[in-house]
C-alpha cells in the first residue's frame, strides 16, 4: 500500500469513529447498553461473513486470531465502554478511554520485538492526554450516578482489550490472514458474547425498535463496525500497534469537528490549545531518532475546528 493510501485510511478512520458516538448516543436511549452493543457487531459479523461467501472468499480462517479479536476489542472493550457511558458524561469518556497508547506502548514493548520502551514514547503520549483533557476540562466529573465511579474504571480498563486486538493482530497476521473473513468471524462470537451477557444482566424488553434505534444499529455495524475494523487491520501490516493507537486521542477532536462543521458551533481557544498539544505530543512521540527510519504514521492536523466544550464533548464519545 501507498504512503498516499496509508493516510488516505488512517484519516477515514479517524473521522468514522469520530461520527459513531452520535449513533451511540441515539442507540443507548432505546435499547440497553450490552444489548446494543451485541446486536451491532453479530450483524455486523453476519453482514461480512455473507460477504466474504458472496465475493466466494474462503471462511476458514486463523481461529485463534478470530477468537482473541471476538473476546478482546469486541467483546470486553465495547462491553466495558457501553456500560461505563451510561453512568458518567461521555467528555470524561473521551479522556479516559485516551490511555489506549499507554496501554499498547507497555504491551508492544513486551510482545512486538519492533517497539521498544522509550522515555521520548512515553513523554510524547503524556502530553497528548494532557492536551485530551485540557480541551475536555469543563467535562472531568464523575456526575451524580450511583456507579458513576464504577463507570468510569470501566472505560479506564476497556482500551486494555483493544490493546490486545492489535497486538495480537500485528503478531499472528502478518498479511497472511482475509481481514473480512477473520473480522467477520470476529464479531460474530464478540456480538453472540455481549448478547449472552446481556441476557444474564438486562431485561430485553426494554429494547425499542423505533427508526432512531434500527437507523443507530444499522449504521454502527456497517459504518461503524465492517469498514473500520477491516481497515484497521489492513493499516497493522503497514503501521505499528503504537501509531495505530494513536486514533484513540484523535477521535474526540474529530467528532467536535464535526459538531462545529454540522453544527456550526464556534471555536474555542481551550479545545484548539488541547488540539495542539495532542498534536505536539505526538510530535514528540514520533520524533526519530538518527539512523530510524521515518514512520509512516499520519501526523494529525493540531488546529481540527471545535465547537464548545461542554456541547460538543457529548459526540466525542470513544469506542
Amino acid at each position: 500500500m501507498s504512503r498516499s493510501a496509508v493516510y488516505a485510511l488512517y484519516a477515514l478512520l479517524v473521522v468514522i469513529w469520530s461520527s459513531t458516538w452520535v449513533a451511540i448516543k441515539i442507540g443507548l436511549e432505546d435499547a440497553p447498553a450490552l444489548l446494543g452493543a451485541g446486536i451491532r457487531f453479530a450483524f455486523a459479523g453476519v453482514l461480512l461473513l455473507a460477504f466474504a461467501a458472496a465475493t466466494r472468499r474462503p471462511l476458514r480462517t486463523d481461529w485463534l486470531l478470530a477468537t482473541l479479536l471476538a473476546v478482546f476489542p469486541f467483546a470486553i472493550t465495547y462491553g466495558l465502554v457501553y456500560w461505563g457511558e451510561q453512568h458518567i458524561p461521555s467528555g470524561l469518556t473521551a479522556v479516559l478511554f485516551g490511555i489506549l497508547p499507554l496501554y499498547t506502548a507497555v504491551l508492544a514493548s513486551l510482545l512486538l520485538h519492533d517497539e521498544p520502551l522509550s522515555a521520548r514514547l512515553l513523554l510524547g503520549v503524556a502530553i497528548a492526554i494532557g492536551g485530551l483533557a485540557l480541551a475536555f476540562s469543563e467535562s472531568l466529573e464523575l456526575g451524580s450516578d450511583d456507579l458513576a465511579a464504577a463507570g468510569a474504571i470501566a472505560v479506564v480498563l476497556s482500551p486494555l482489550g483493544a490493546s490486545i486486538g492489535n497486538i495480537s493482530t500485528k503478531r499472528r497476521d502478518g498479511g497472511r490472514v482475509d481481514a473480512v473473513v477473520v473480522n467477520g468471524w470476529g464479531m460474530l462470537a464478540g456480538g453472540l458474547l455481549l448478547l449472552a451477557a446481556s441476557a444474564l444482566s438486562e431485561s430485553w424488553g426494554e429494547l425499542a425498535w423505533t427508526l432512531e434505534s434500527v437507523g443507530s444499529i444499522a449504521y454502527l455495524a456497517v459504518i461503524g463496525s465492517a469498514v473500520p475494523f477491516v481497515g484497521l487491520m489492513v493499516l497493522l501490516r503497514h503501521l505499528k500497534a503504537q501509531q495505530m493507537s494513536y486514533i484513540a486521542l484523535l477521535i474526540p477532536f474529530g467528532a467536535l469537528a464535526l459538531g462545529a462543521l454540522l453544527e456550526s458551533e464556534p471555536l474555542t481557544a481551550q479545545a484548539v490549545a488541547g488540539a495542539v498539544l495532542v498534536g505536539a505530543g505526538l510530535l514528540v512521540a514520533q520524533r526519530r531518532r538518527r539512523g530510524e527510519d521515518a514512520p509512516a504514521v499520519p501526523q494529525p492536523e493540531v488546529a481540527a475546528p471545535a465547537g464548545g466544550v461542554r456541547r460538543a464533548a457529548r459526540l466525542a464519545r470513544l469506542p
